[in-house]
């Protein structure tokens, strides 16, 4: 299977910053889980149209950086469009590939893209490169036993333990799942 046939369609984009994806996730509320630190450098991986980017700047307040970074110019042509915090920063870039140097940032952000990502190792040895030493990446993402058919299809989803194997694999020393509903989990590694 093709990488192209795992990634969200870009031309479906304004889904991503809908009213109904934002009454589900409640980007503000939902990030309240992370202690990302005033002043931090964030990854928002496969940032998209900015659906967490915007909430991630307001999160950090203006002397961090937030890095919105997608595989998609349209995508992140909305996110410009949408006139987002000046600490908020654009970055095109081919995944499992991050345009982003060694030990880079305190924290990255991946929701809803790991899954869409090949080979999946590939990008879990790229997040431990750019993450500096005491980083945190954090993963939310689709179960594959979701009880509703929110999100991509089912054969696409990566489990639990499946990305905690890639993301040890990749050197991280620690991984923890800190929440999860009937259709997502949230991961926390170091």
């Amino acid at each position: 299977m093709s990488q192209d046939e795992r990634r969200f369609d870009h031309h479906k984009m304004n889904f991503l910053i809908g009213d109904e994806r934002k009454a589900r996730w409640e980007p503000a509320r939902f990030l309240t889980k992370l202690a990302i630190q005033p002043g931090a450098s964030v990854l928002d991986l496969g940032s998209g149209p900015g659906f967490w980017s915007i909430s991630l700047a307001e999160k950090i307040g203006a002397d961090g950086i937030v890095w919105a970074l997608d595989v998609s110019q349209e995508m992140l042509d909305l996110l410009s469009q949408r006139n987002p915090p000046a600490q908020v920063r654009t970055i095109y870039s081919e995944l499992p590939k991050i345009e982003l140097p060694n030990s880079s940032v305190d924290w990255i952000w991946a929701a809803f893209v790991i899954h869409e990502v090949t080979p999946p190792e590939k990008l879990a040895s790229e997040m431990c490169r750019i993450l500096k030493e005491n980083g945190t990446l954090s993963i939310l993402d689709w179960r594959p036993d979701a009880v509703t058919e929110s999100g991509p299809p089912r054969h696409h989803r990566l489990s639990v333990e499946q990305v905690t194997k890639y993301l040890r694999e990749a050197g991280f020393k620690s991984v923890t799942q800190t929440w999860q509903d009937d259709e997502a989990y949230l991961l926390e590694a170091h």
